[in-house]
């Protein structure tokens, strides 16, 4: 019974191509790509990304500063590894928490009618936060789940970083 299921499975156009290494691998280069640069203008002006997470009016202004140097640090450090193939799974859960972290902060200036830059991607003003991020946010972490069930190591370092902690 059990090779039926995992036979038509398999014969789903749709579920090989979500299954396969090639696609697995395309939406994890993505997504380390887009957090690492997300996080590029957010780690050199730490300031001008905190007064953005201000703008939230959701945590302390004694906070917000802290907050918005140690959320541009985990978003490169997840995107780095990624990117690199290391801890995929632990980095993907990781921007999927953001991601859900996102969406109630842009949810939250929705209802307060808040009309802020979301301090998405560019310092610099980016996009307004609105049901369009929330769709976008929504989007990456349908990829963040597919790269954390299906990716196998698939062109990364993961081989090496375990193989390493087992000699050392």
């Amino acid at each position: 019974m059990a090779t039926e299921s995992t036979t038509a499975r398999s014969s789903n156009p749709l579920t090989a191509l979500i299954t396969s290494k090639g696609f697995v691998l395309v939406l994890r280069l993505l997504l380390g790509a887009i957090f690492v640069f997300s996080a590029s203008d957010k780690v050199l002006d730490p300031e001008k990304f905190a007064i953005a997470v201000r703008g939230y009016k959701l945590l302390p202004v004694a906070f917000s500063n802290l907050f918005a140097l140690v959320l541009a640090w985990a978003e490169l450090l997840s995107g780095i590894l990624l990117i690199l193939g290391i801890y995929t799974r632990q980095a993907a859960a990781a921007v999927l928490l953001m991601l859900v972290m996102f969406i109630g902060a842009i949810a939250t200036t929705i209802i307060r009618g808040l009309v802020i830059d979301c301090g998405c991607f560019s310092n610099e003003g980016g996009s307004q936060t609105g049901y369009l991020l929330i769709l976008r946010n929504l989007f990456l972490i349908t990829v963040c789940l597919i790269v954390m069930r299906f990716d196998n190591g698939f062109f990364g370092l993961s081989q090496f970083v375990s193989r390493g902690a087992r000699e050392a």
